[in-house]
């Protein structure tokens, strides 16, 4: 065999060695770089963090007035018993002269001003920030409401109750009927009991609950309403029943 020929089978050997190892070389150069003959690599998504759900708050339920009730009650009991840490003669005098004989009728028993009395007088540790006149204007309240005045635990525990700007207990058809008139003549509709403005309008006019903070400019403007309406200034427990209305129960016409 001549060199030649044996040079030309030499070069056809690794001809053929190089088409033999060729694919092989492709798919490690695909499997190291992502690129050759046997396409892209199968794509792997990232694993997603864990969610953690947001803490939810714990829900607190509204706190219901029963301690409050409960003070109350304990105070009407006080007042019926006469039960006050200390007394002042010369005032409850005064009171009884200046306040109270405006509010009772005659032939009231004196048991019965004497409890009145010493209310206006020293008050109780929820009527504290009401001054005498104004703890008599709430037994006034209640008397035009109920037509009587205040003997019984029960009485009394409306009567601070409605000191409180709380509903009482005892209801009357007459006053909340009458306080119902007046709304209409007020506003100019008939009053939506199902609508809280409009029940504690009737409720403010029908039994004198006194609002829990005051604000003098409102009852101002409400005493000006009040005299545009019907005419006059307000003068007796109901006429300021309405003013308080006004002022402070938000119904609009």
């Amino acid at each position: 065999m001549t060199t030649n020929n044996m040079k030309t089978k030499i070069a056809m050997y690794l001809v053929l060695a190089a088409l033999v190892l060729l694919p092989s070389v492709g798919l490690v150069l695909n499997d190291a770089y992502g690129y050759g003959g046997g396409g892209a690599p199968a794509y792997t998504p990232p694993t997603p963090p864990p969610v953690t759900p947001p803490t939810t708050p714990p829900v607190t339920p509204p706190t219901t007035p029963s301690d409050e009730l409960t003070q109350m009650t304990g105070e009407a009991s006080g007042v019926v018993a006469g039960t006050y840490a200390s007394t002042d003669s010369a005032k409850e005098t005064a009171n009884k002269t200046t306040i109270v004989n405006k509010i009772v009728p005659a032939g009231t028993s004196e048991s019965v001003i004497s409890t009145i009395t010493k209310f206006v007088t020293y008050g109780t540790y929820t009527t504290a920030n009401l001054g005498a006149g104004e703890r008599g204007g709430v037994v006034n309240s209640f008397k035009t409401a109920f037509g009587k005045l205040p003997e019984t635990n029960n009485d009394w525990n409306d009567v601070i109750k409605i000191a409180n700007g709380r509903w009482p207990s005892q209801t009357s058809a007459t006053a909340e009927n009458a306080a119902k008139v007046a709304f209409k003549k007020i506003y100019k509709r008939d009053a939506s009991m199902a609508n809280a403005n409009d029940n504690a309008a009737v409720t403010v006019m029908a039994y004198g609950l006194r609002p829990t903070a005051r604000n003098l400019n409102s009852e101002k403007a409400a005493i000006r309403s009040f005299k545009a309406i019907y005419g006059t200034n307000p003068t007796t427990a109901a006429n300021w029943d309405i003013v308080r209305a006004i002022a402070y129960s938000g119904a609009k016409r």
